[in-house]
């Protein structure tokens, strides 16, 4: 039997279509529905308040009626000891820097990055402690939201205290193909191992494999044990549990921490534009306590090492707290001003943002990328200048190169073409030997070996000329962009002599004609 659709029917059919094709460009990041419906719609919970970050930051005088109290979300990390010290405790302690300071802080323990981030969005913390790499999934999905939110201050590098091992066998990333890995998802272990096996020699299909065999814990001590009972490869963890693993299981060791990722993963604390726009005071005397809290530790650590070990809750004795703070860089005012750079520069925490945004987009936990310049504000730390020394206290890092028959932790295989008979790189190449040098950012405490390859195609010693000229101009390009030193690259022409496939076809030259890329850990580091 025949069914008529009335006219109506017709347009009800339609608008359901409409809607469908619409929400599914949005979706996938074609179109931004929430851009046309804002001001239309209004917001479930009021009106939204924005910090504009281009204007000057405005203080009131004495306070101006601002609450001068912080809700603080923080986890069980040594990296927050600053904050810590600063305030006495995970409440404010009579005479302490941040009482003294007229400000009443509370550290509530919210380990769950996931419920860390809502805690925010839905007004049960101001300020919320993260990394940037977490930041990057909830800055994106926080703007779907239409919740605002901006990072303020650099907390921390890890420096050795987070790092992927691997049983008897493993000693590079491209040894972790085919094996069984157990890490934390959507945590910094999650970060540091995609950053890793994206910048090995390792092919997607084999990335993709290792993460769909992967073992999901729900944060970083348990891979540790997992690893340390046999019943994975590799894990994702942080120490002391890392070592303790490590110890634990002959022929294990770590492949790479971030004590050679130095510059991969940063502790920073967002605070929420409704928050900020209401007490910028407030927040200044936050920052500045805080500060003060870092100079505290650097100059009286062991008396900061028993208050954080006397803290209920916090469950991180003292000598632990010794311990686990060598495996850290508190930063420092310096520290911040570097780590976030002036507008428009390639810093630090723009170049961590970016990789991790790639890595969410990949899993299509953010539907599209932000400029890192719009999700931070740098200008409580500008309203701190002269109160703090700008000079670095990090001395610079000297390179050694690595012992004869060193294992690289990676090796990298990139197509970077040239001219014909020529070291002078193509433009489009460009981008692939920044996609380099941003990781030999990241990954700071490295040494690399350049080394470019031919077909054999041509006079053999010709080849082997125009390839390490071509290695030295990747080198040329490498220092002069990012101010990387020279000796922390040494270059080889290897001609035709380390073919990866056949040189009988078209396809095998192709192939040969690449430049590797070995990474090693710096000796002197």
């Amino acid at each position: 039997m025949a069914v008529k659709i009335e006219k109506g029917g017709w347009i009800f059919i339609f608008l359901i279509g409409l809607a469908l094709v619409g929400y599914s460009l949005d979706r996938y990041g074609v179109i931004d529905v929430r851009k046309w419906t804002a001001g239309r719609l209004g917001s479930s919970r009021g009106a939204v308040e924005t910090v504009d970050t281009s204007k000057p930051l405005v203080l009131p005088t004495g306070g101006g009626g601002e609450a001068g109290e912080v809700r603080v979300r923080v986890n069980i990390w040594v990296g927050c000891a600053a904050g810590l010290v600063a305030n006495g405790g995970l409440d404010t302690a009579p005479g302490s820097i941040y009482a003294n300071k007229g400000l009443k802080v509370s550290f509530k323990i919210i380990d769950d990055w996931t419920e860390g981030a809502a805690a925010l969005a839905t007004d049960n913390v101001d300020v919320m402690l993260t990394t940037v790499d977490v930041w990057a999934k909830d800055y994106g999905q926080f703007q779907d939201k239409g919740f605002g939110t901006h990072a303020f201050y650099m907390v921390d590098w890890s420096r050795g205290a987070d790092g992927v091992i691997g049983r008897q066998g493993i000693n590079s990333i491209e040894d972790l193909a085919g094996k069984i890995v157990a890490f934390a998802p959507y945590t910094p272990s999650h970060f540091l191992l995609w950053n890793g096996l994206k910048s090995s020699g390792l092919a997607t299909e084999q990335r993709n494999e290792i993460f769909s065999r992967a073992v999901h814990t729900r944060d970083g001590i348990e891979p540790a044990t997992l690893f340390a009972q046999q019943k994975v490869d590799a894990a994702v963890a942080w120490d002391p549990d890392m070592s303790d693993a490590v110890g634990k299981r002959p022929g294990a060791k770590k492949i790479y921490d971030t004590r050679v990722a130095n510059r991969l993963i940063a502790d920073i604390l967002v605070v929420s534009d409704r928050f900020a726009a209401n007490n910028p005071q407030t927040v200044m005397k936050f920052v500045e306590g805080w500060l003060e809290g870092v100079v505290f530790i650097h100059e009286q650590p062991s008396r900061a090492h028993t208050l954080i070990g006397t803290i209920k809750d916090f469950n991180i004795p003292s000598d632990l707290a010794k311990t686990m703070l060598e495996g850290v860089r508190l930063a420092d005012y310096a520290d911040n001003v570097g780590f976030f750079g002036s507008r428009g520069a390639n810093s630090d925490y723009a170049n961590i943002f970016r990789m991790a945004q790639e890595m969410y987009r990949e899993d299509r936990l953010i539907k599209r990328v932000a400029d890192p310049e719009a999700t931070l504000d740098r200008r409580y730390l500008a309203a701190l200048s002269g109160k703090f020394s700008s000079t670095s206290t990090e001395a610079p890092l000297e390179y050694k190169p690595p012992a004869p028959g060193a294992v690289p932790i990676a090796t990298q295989r990139r197509s970077i073409y040239f001219e014909t008979n020529s070291a002078k790189m193509s433009l489009d190449s460009r981008a692939v030997v920044e996609e380099i040098g941003n990781f030999m950012r990241a990954y700071e405490n490295t040494v690399v070996d350049i080394e470019g390859n031919t077909d054999s195609t041509g006079a053999h010693v010709y080849n082997v000329q125009l390839s390490r000229e071509r290695a030295e101009t990747v080198k040329s390009y490498l220092t002069e962009k990012y101010r990387f030193p020279a000796a922390r690259m040494r270059t080889f022409g290897n001609g035709p002599d380390r073919p990866i496939d056949t040189n009988a076809t078209p396809e095998g030259r192709e192939k040969n004609r690449r430049t590797d890329i070995k990474v090693y850990p710096n000796p002197a580091g």
